[in-house]
Order: structure tokens, then sequence, then C-alpha cells
């Protein structure tokens, strides 16, 4: 069972200084987008779709509106997920160009599944029947753009550092992304930081030329619409310590990226469940 958002807000540790746009890229990442990524989804949840909606709904009718704020860049309460790692994999489908065939991923898709399921037995053991949860209390933004958080481009939302719900998650993550780095599926070096994303200005729509458009992230956290979430806070590098609720993750899976399920989830290829 989760449990359900009780908002409050304590204080919280600097900002991220990696993008999520990078976050486990595979050998061929300057040549291959990536195609797939290993994630732990929790967008399932009925309540807390509705507590991180009830939260981006109230930053969106501030007015005057926050600036840079837009619905385009919320992302969608079902797809919420946590990261484990992204990759280049070829799935059977040919992606071709005006200058030919584009270069297939070196590993392929059933590569990938057959990896990830190996792992069933050492994650289960690691939980010894113990529920995997990740407990949403900590807010802040990755590196905004000259580290002025007027020029934010990604909010999440992630686990604390110091409960054994956050200790036990941090080791999963790390057992499936090292092995995927060790495989060769991706070449991320940088530590695992598990996060999930609320919004991301790569989704701003329409697009326009040049930089992307970022949003305040100042201007965020002292709306009165964040009042009802968390304190002021007396400035905007340490994350905010927030409750949006301690959620189980049913299942590991590899979704493909940019898709969509009947409900607006991300297709997930395969996976396994975590449920004791």
């Amino acid at each position: 069972m989760a449990s359900g958002p009780a908002f409050a807000a304590r204080g919280g540790r600097r900002f991220y200084n990696n993008r999520p746009r990078n976050q486990g890229r595979n050998h061929n990442a300057s040549k291959l987008p990536p195609t797939h990524f290993l994630c732990l989804p929790i967008g399932h949840h009925v309540r807390l779709q509705q507590a991180v909606s009830s939260f981006t709904d109230g930053l969106l009718q501030c007015t005057p509106p926050l600036p840079g704020l837009d619905r385009s860049i919320v992302i969608a309460p079902r797809r919420l997920h946590l990261t484990l790692g992204v990759m280049a994999l070829d799935d059977g489908t040919s992606v071709s160009s005006s200058s030919g065939p584009a270069p297939a991923p070196s590993k392929t898709l059933q590569e990938a599944l057959s990896l990830l399921l190996s792992l069933e037995p050492r994650i289960k053991e690691l939980l010894s029947g113990s529920r995997l949860c990740v407990p949403l209390h900590r807010m802040n933004i990755m590196e905004p753009d000259g580290g002025n958080p007027d020029n934010a481009h990604v909010l999440w939302l992630g686990p604390s550092h110091d409960s054994e719900d956050a200790l036990r998650l941090q080791r999963v993550g790390e057992i499936v992304s090292r092995t995927f780095r060790e495989a060769g599926f991706i070449s991320e070096r940088r530590p695992l930081k598990l996060h999930c994303t609320v919004l991301n200005t790569t989704h701003r729509k329409p697009r326009g030329r040049g930089p992307r458009q970022p949003f305040s992230y100042r201007a965020l956290v002292m709306s009165p619409a964040a009042r009802p979430f968390f304190p002021a806070p007396a400035h905007f590098r340490d994350a905010i310590e927030v409750d949006f609720g301690t959620w189980d993750v049913e299942e590991i899976q590899l979704c493909r990226m940019g898709s969509y399920g009947g409900d607006g989830e991300y297709v997930s290829c395969g996976g396994f469940s975590l449920l004791p």
C-alpha cells in the first residue's frame, strides 16, 4: 500500500548538475538517439496523480502567470517514473533518413530484456520480501542556466536520503544501472540520481528556434499557489523537503521512449514484478 500525501516542508540539498537528457546514454550517443529506458513506474497510483495535478494545476492558474510556465511542459502524472538509464536499442524497426538508412544500435531489445530478467533473483533477494517504495520527500531543479533559478528547465520530486525505503531504492537502482553499464548498454559514469520529473521545458510547444525558454523556479516556489505544499524557502540552492507521499514500485520496466499506452503511460516492452 502507498501512503498518500501529507504535504509538509523541511529543508534539503543542492541542485543536481546533471540533466536528465544526458542520463544513461550509450557509447553511440552522439550518433544514435536513445530509444528505450529502464524505469521504476509510479504514475499508476491514482492518489499520486491527484496530488501532483493539484500542485501543477495551482501553479498554472496563478495570476499573473508564472514566468515560463506552460501546460505543455508539465509531465502528465500517469507518466511519472524514476529513470535508471537510457539506451539505444535495435528493436527490429528500421529508421531511414534523406541520407539513407540510419545505423542500427549495436545492442538489441531482446538482449536488454534478457539482461533485465536475469537480475530478478538478485533484486528479489535484496528485497527479502519487503516492498520497494519511493518516498517523494524532496523537490528541486536540475542545474539552471548560469546557475540562475530564474532560468530553470527541469523540476523534479525525489526520495530523501536517510530513510530505509530510500536506501533500499538506491541500492536496487544502482544494481540495475551498474549491470547495464558494465554490459555496454549505457555509458553514463556519474552516480545515479533518482528523481521523478514534473516539469521539463524540452516538451514546450510550440517549439521556437534558438535556446529553450526556461521557467522561473524562484517565482514558482514563492508563489501563493505553492504555500499549501511547502513554506517559502529562505534561498533557492537547496532542495525543498516536501511530502508527496510514499508509493509502491510494483515493477521494473524497460519502456520505449515517446510511447503512449491506453491511459497515456509509457509502453513497457517487458520487465518483472517486484511484488512479494
